[in-house]
């Protein structure tokens, strides 16, 4: 009786220790972010504790603006944009080589942002659950980047286009349009088309996207830039990927 006690005891704890391994963690509400900002934190230890957290947020191009009024120090607005980033890499990799999935996990993913409300996540502010079967795109991509891509039908456009097309006072409209229908410049593949690497480079960094808008881009013009930059961005990945696999097939 006393060995099977045992075995049971044991067993209990070894189904408790799994249990206590695989509890969900719970993403850093992006409200705290500005509560750091606003105690005066350093940067490098709000970034740390973002770190920390395993949190990612799916923002938009006027949210780094937002934020940045809120008392969000650049580093950590360039740290954002660069986590984000990263996550779409991954997630861009596991769709095009099938290597794995993250699956129906909320935590996981990029969490959706209210910058207004200053509230993130699934379940609170609304977005496409994750691990839903996505056509043609990775697996949790926020709803409002633009992916897959129409054809583009227009010149090249930079960043330092959209800010003259701005200052001269153009519509937010026809901006847009011209966003909308141009392969971005200086932003996409900074770190190197088809070359190896473990973090990819954010071309359009958090601070940069603030700034623009101190510069008079208006927000509507900056979700634009965010929406577009990405699904460039993944479109560029979903490339190298490709290149990348068949390269490999073809040395077997």
């Amino acid at each position: 009786m006393n060995l099977r006690f045992s075995v049971a005891l044991m067993l209990l704890l070894a189904l408790s220790s799994c249990a206590t391994f695989y509890t969900p963690r719970k993403p850093m509400p992006i409200a705290e972010v500005v509560e750091l900002s606003k105690s005066n934190t350093p940067p490098p230890l709000m970034i740390q504790r973002i770190r920390e957290s395993g949190t990612t947020y799916a923002l938009r191009g006027a949210d780094f603006a937002k934020l940045k009024a809120d008392g969000v120090p650049d580093p950590v607005l360039d740290y954002l944009q660069q986590s984000f980033v990263d996550d779409i890499d991954l997630q861009t990799r596991y769709w095009v080589t099938g290597e794995a999935s993250l699956g129906a996990c909320p935590w996981c993913y990029p969490q959706p942002v209210d910058v207004n409300k200053l509230e993130s996540g699934y379940g609170v502010v609304p977005a496409t659950p994750p691990g839903r079967y996505q056509t043609g795109r990775p697996m949790g991509t926020p709803d409002w980047v633009p992916y897959p891509q129409r054809p583009p039908s227009g010149t090249f456009i930079s960043v330092s286009d959209i800010e003259q097309m701005s200052k001269d006072s153009l519509p937010d409209a026809q901006i847009i349009e011209r966003i909308n229908h141009s392969p971005l410049t200086h932003v996409i593949g900074v770190g190197g088309t088809f070359t190896i690497h473990t973090q990819p480079a954010a071309g359009l960094s958090g601070s940069q996207l603030a700034l623009l808008h101190e510069q008079g881009v208006a927000y509507p013009v900056l979700d634009a830039l965010q929406g577009q930059f990405l699904a460039q961005f993944i479109e560029v990945e979903r490339l190298r990927y490709q290149n990348i696999g068949q390269g490999s097939a073809s040395m077997n």
